[in-house]
């Protein structure tokens, strides 16, 4: 099986990292590692996500998207105003989104001057808004995205809680929101394997994407043994292969 993982992080120690960091690694996630991680499960191509303790110093990510050599694209963290030149040379190293981070902050954050600036040059370039909060927040945290033209991509199933499957299925009726199957460790849903069933029906695989979570920061363990490989949560074959259509759409057709 080949498939496109969406999701994945690089660091190392040493880094700078932000004041209000929630969690630092105590270890190195390396490009070489990650590759041999591609590798090991077929898939040609990756996502590199700036890490939310790095903030908006993207220069680790963008320098692994380089070194990667076209084999990766990016979602850059830009929470501080940019010049459109700089975000059209972020887009010609491969970014491809924005991430918003919005665990322990308020999704207000998005109508912050510097937030709508950054979201108004983001749709000409194609680039889409990933958010990353628990499903109560992310519903808080849409309405502020009403005027994107662009696509919204939903980290981690939506990170529902037990009583939430209806709230994140419901995002489905906006067409600019796609969603990302990854870090089930990460979902407080009991029923893993029914809320994918649920969200394939709602969304359709045209509008999802796999990814790994590697290296499944806080959850390296557990990670390893539920959730490599997107048939964890009982996906078919044809699904998979349309995932990995919209992955290539998304991060590597650009414009498409």
């Amino acid at each position: 099986m080949t498939t496109i993982d969406t999701h994945a992080h690089v660091f190392a120690r040493g880094l700078p990292a932000i004041a209000t960091a929630r969690y630092v690694p105590d270890y190195d996630a390396p490009l070489a590692a990650y590759l041999a991680f591609l590798d090991g499960i077929g898939a040609r191509e990756g996502v590199l996500v700036q890490p939310s303790f790095l903030g908006s110093d993207n220069s680790f990510l963008l320098a692994a998207l380089k070194a990667a050599e076209g084999r990766l694209a990016g979602v850059a963290v830009v929470e501080e105003r940019r010049a459109p030149e700089a975000a059209e040379a972020m887009a010609a190293a491969g970014i491809r989104g924005l991430r918003y981070n919005l665990v322990g902050r308020s999704p207000e954050v998005l109508a912050l001057a510097d937030a709508t600036a950054m979201l108004a040059i983001a749709a000409p370039l194609g680039w889409h808004v990933e958010l990353h909060a628990d499903a109560p927040d992310l519903a808080a945290a849409l309405p502020y995205l009403r005027g994107f033209d662009g696509r919204i991509v939903i980290d981690h199933f939506g990170r529902p809680g037990p009583d939430d499957a209806a709230l994140v299925t419901s995002w489905a009726a906006d067409p600019r929101v796609h969603m990302k199957l990854s870090a089930p460790y990460r979902v407080r849903h009991p029923d893993i394997r029914g809320l994918a069933g649920r969200i394939v029906d709602a969304y359709g695989p045209e509008r999802l994407m796999w990814g790994s979570d590697w290296p499944w920061t806080q959850h390296e363990e557990a990670a390893k043994a539920v959730s490599l490989l997107p048939g964890a949560v009982g996906l078919d074959g044809a699904t998979i292969a349309t995932m990995e259509a919209t992955a290539r759409r998304l991060f590597f057709e650009l414009g498409v």
